[in-house]
């Protein structure tokens, strides 16, 4: 891969929905992030961060890592996310189907794919499936087990392959005259009660065991 005169930026990231940028908005407000929506070809909208930090306290407040993992509903999949976190660059597909079922690639400069125990691993069949795309597996292999050049463009070769539109909102972010959604507080006040309860009761399961 070549450069392309791209400039990898920390926290670079978009989420291609397909589904409607109005069925996209109803579901960006029942979460925690402000978000841009951007109408693409192919029946996909892009949603990309508006706000570094998502409305959501500490420290489920990273706004790239709540849209990243924030699950897609059903009637909005498939769901295919290209972010670049901490120096390296990720893709999740959350495929069509009414079980959730979310899957993980990350990729790291000097070494390739990286593996985490805790993700489950997406293959370049789902990914491909998920674009709706005729390219060869063994395309996507090459790529993302090429371990130089930096995170971005991999990415941007990756969305290249697959025939995806969005590559100029990954790497250059929206424009001013894109829709920007906040979440309601209703959701905030929501996922904040839940969090905090949690922590409660793991700090009092933590206190029974000793």
């Amino acid at each position: 891969m070549d450069s392309h005169g791209l400039d990898p930026q920390p926290g670079l990231g978009l989420l291609l929905v397909r589904s409607r940028p109005e069925r996209v908005a109803r579901w960006a407000r029942r979460g925690l992030v402000t978000a841009h929506l951007t109408a693409l070809t192919g029946g996909w909208t892009g949603v990309s961060v508006a706000e570094e930090r998502a409305r959501s306290s500490a420290p489920y407040d990273i706004g790239l890592e709540m849209l990243a993992a924030r699950p897609v509903p059903a009637a909005a999949r498939p769901a295919i996310g290209f972010f670049v976190m901490t120096g390296r660059a990720v893709i999740s597909v959350q495929a069509k189907g009414l079980r959730h079922d979310q899957r993980w690639l990350v990729w790291e400069p000097g070494q390739g794919i990286r593996r985490a125990p805790d993700l489950p691993l997406l293959a370049p069949d789902q990914l491909i499936a998920a674009a709706g795309a005729r390219t060869r597996p063994g395309a996507i292999v090459s790529t993302v087990k090429n371990p130089s050049g930096r995170p971005v463009e991999m990415l941007v070769e990756v969305i290249r392959l697959l025939g995806l539109p969005g590559e100029d909102l990954l790497v250059r972010g929206p424009s001013d005259q894109d829709r920007i959604v906040e979440p309601s507080q209703r959701s905030i006040r929501t996922f904040d009660a839940l969090v905090a309860d949690d922590a409660v009761h793991r700090a009092a399961a933590g206190g029974a065991a000793r």
